[in-house]
């Protein structure tokens, strides 16, 4: 149980990192192409990556997708496509520090949350202590330090399409544990990222032709090949097998680990301010998932004579 608690850890620092890049993306494009755009490109790429090495696997498992559609619908639908654009709407109005800080704070208090309503994943007092400090990290974000400033706090925009986007992806985590029987991982993204695609696009004809067109340059190349292809094909594997080995929400904790990975590449590629609120807020979300992830000592079981 231990070592499958250390691979499933590792896994999910390994998606994270990946992740981590995604902000940092989002704030970059905003003049390369519009949030559903981008999101359409993200999944249609991520489609044609999957395809060769989920092609046979799908065929074989049709018969289970068509039992279970509107599941596949709706983890597509909420997953991806409405995700995903989310957090690139909110890269329009907010810096890629705050999106981070946000999407991955309410994502797993959501996922540990639901994981114990609905699918009777147990709070422990380390899941609890986590969540608790994660809260407190963000507030002293917003606060700048200051817990007074809170009187006059108005949330911003960008904040709270990335609340939004957290919810999201916070449920996904969650009804992920609830792949049916007999679906691979791989076959099953294949599914979601060809959902995402095929949902996202009148909505991203529309925005390319009526608000925001694209602007096809190398830029936008490297863009979309980093979130169709590491961003999404190679993390959304890795964090697949991370769940199944420790579970959505503490698997979901390992991903407070991004904001603290996206304010570093935020200063070195954005050239964003760095300030001590965010250096300290970034300290108490990682003291939370050293708390939720320390493992348990197993006590020896004593034979009675």
């Amino acid at each position: 149980m231990r070592r499958t608690n250390q691979i499933g850890a590792a896994l999910a620092i390994s998606s994270t990192i990946i992740w981590s890049g995604n902000f940092i993306v989002s704030r970059y494009a905003i003049h390369l192409a519009g949030p559903m755009s981008l999101a359409f490109f993200r999944w249609t790429t991520a489609t044609f990556c999957m395809l060769p090495f989920a092609y046979n696997n799908i065929k074989k498992e049709w018969p289970i997708f068509k039992e279970n559609k509107l599941y596949f619908f709706l983890m597509g639908l909420f997953g991806f496509a409405i995700y995903n654009t989310l957090i690139y709407t909110a890269g329009h109005y907010t810096t890629a520090i705050n999106m981070s800080l946000f999407g991955s704070t309410v994502h797993p208090i959501v996922a540990a949350l639901l994981g114990a309503i609905l699918i009777h994943e147990k709070l422990h007092w380390k899941n609890i202590t986590g969540i608790l400090l994660c809260v407190i990290g963000t507030i002293y974000l917003l606060t700048k330090g200051d817990l007074l400033n809170i009187i006059h706090f108005k949330i911003g925009t960008g904040d709270l399409w990335m609340i939004a986007a957290g919810t999201c992806f916070g449920s996904y985590n969650v009804f992920v544990r609830k792949k049916p029987i007999g679906i691979s991982n791989n076959s099953f993204l294949l599914c979601l990222f060809a959902i995402g695609a095929i949902l996202l696009f009148p909505a991203a004809i529309f925005e390319m032709n009526y608000i925001q067109p694209v602007t096809y340059n190398t830029h936008l190349l490297w863009v979309v090949l980093y979130i169709g292809i590491g961003n999404s094909t190679i993390s959304y594997l890795i964090w697949s097998n991370a769940i199944q080995r420790i579970g959505a929400g503490k698997a979901a904790l390992f991903n407070t680990l991004g904001p603290l990975l996206s304010s570093f590449e935020a200063v070195l590629f954005l050239n964003e301010s760095f300030n001590k609120a965010q250096i300290i807020s970034g300290l108490i979300i990682i003291l939370g998932i050293v708390i939720n992830t320390w493992p348990t000592p197993i006590k020896p079981i004593v034979k009675q004579v």
